[in-house]
């Protein structure tokens, strides 16, 4: 079906005589019914019938419209955003990261970046891999940050940052502790996504206590003295005390993956936003690195 075709359906449609849609279209009659009939031809099916003087919509075009309204209802979007951008030309970044990340990392690093580019709107969302992916494949964000690598179609993954794994436990006071050596039975498990992964490659929990979808409830359970386990810094910071925070040994690590569309290239204020990113993180996870793994500290809390 070609635009034009599309055009006058559409019109048929929503205005319900062929008299109106010419009118809403700007055209004669005549020429709005030899488009619909021209439309019908190149289509091979009738997409209405006259019946005593009116167009009653077959139960293909009733098919087709659906279809139509979603066509019209991003057109309408593309028309908001278009007026949008000349009434407020201001910069625009749209960043997709894990829930875990929402809830720590992102806001603090995002405030800073607004106190140095204050003229600027960002669009913020929060969902597991497979739906950032899938968000920007459609375009509907510019940047995702993930704990995992994606290789799928023009995704292009970038390594920004290794973030340290932390054990926490609020009962547990014996500094770093050896993940061969956590109690199975305490066992809180972090969900079935990249962190788990993560936590197999160097042990295979075959018991837990419980079973979570997501890194801040697995934190929130440890906090009420239901178990422990294994999460980033960022998260465990975040939502628990520095006592129950413990460094792992040997130390782990996850990645911070940054991921993008390699088919389009960033604005220049998405790009000012990464490298801004990239600072922030080598000198969070610096201070953090030496926080955790002084010697003979059982804890990050500060030593008295």
């Amino acid at each position: 079906m070609k635009l034009r075709h599309l055009e006058i359906f559409y019109a048929v449609m929503t205005c319900g005589t062929l008299s109106r849609a010419a009118e809403s279209l700007n055209i004669s009659q005549p020429a709005a019914s030899k488009a619909l009939k021209n439309a019908e031809q190149k289509l091979g099916f009738q997409l209405f019938q006259r019946v005593r003087g009116k167009l009653l919509p077959t139960s293909e075009a009733i098919t087709l419209f659906e279809k139509a309204q979603s066509i019209y209802h991003e057109l309408d979007n593309l028309r908001v955003l278009a007026d949008n951008l000349t009434r407020d030309p201001r910069a625009r970044i749209a960043l997709g990261c894990l829930p875990s990340l929402g809830l720590s990392l992102v806001p603090e690093i995002v405030t800073a970046f607004y106190q140095q580019n204050a003229n600027l709107v960002m669009t913020l969302t929060t969902e597991h891999t497979e739906t950032l992916v899938k968000k920007l494949d459609l375009r509907e964000i510019d940047l995702a940050l993930t704990l995992q690598p994606v290789q799928q179609g023009e995704i292009m993954t970038t390594l920004i940052a290794e973030v340290p794994l932390v054990y926490i436990d609020r009962d547990y006071r014996q500094g770093a502790v050896e993940i061969d050596k956590i109690d199975q039975q305490r066992w809180i498990s972090p969900g079935p996504y990249s962190l788990s992964d993560a936590i197999a490659k160097r042990r295979d929990f075959l018991t837990t206590r419980l079973n979570v979808q997501t890194y801040y409830m697995a934190t929130e359970f440890v906090k009420r003295g239901m178990g422990c386990s294994i999460t980033d810094i960022f998260s465990a910071r975040h939502n628990l005390p520095a006592e129950t925070i413990h460094p792992i040994e040997p130390p782990m690590k996850i990645d911070l993956c940054l991921l993008r569309r390699a088919d389009v290239s960033l604005s220049p204020i998405t790009q000012k936003f990464v490298d801004f990113l990239c600072q922030q993180l080598r000198l969070q996870l610096r201070a953090i690195n030496l926080e955790l793994y002084p010697e003979n500290k059982k804890s990050i809390a500060p030593q008295t």
